[in-house]
């Protein structure tokens, strides 16, 4: 999303967090997008080892389905392009 002073990126990591940028006209909407990606293959196997410690941990057998589980980059895109 593009505003007056500062604009947003949004983007999904895995499918139980979402990424969400804030920055200004000294960045450009393409170097934010490659650095959030960058940053999101990091932050994927992050999470999902947290999530599979804390279902170990609370005996959990099926993980519960993440709300975020049907978007996808394409549906952000659409809303917010």
């Amino acid at each position: 999303h593009e505003g007056e002073k500062d604009n947003i990126h949004i983007s999904l990591i895995g499918q139980r967090v979402i990424l969400v940028v804030i920055f200004d006209q000294r960045s450009s909407l393409g170097l934010v997008r490659l650095r959030a990606k960058k940053t999101s293959d990091v932050l994927v196997k992050l999470f999902d080892d947290i999530f599979v410690k804390i279902e170990k941990e609370r005996g959990v057998k099926h993980a519960v389905k993440s709300p975020f589980a049907e978007i996808t980059e394409e549906d952000i895109e659409k809303l917010f392009g």
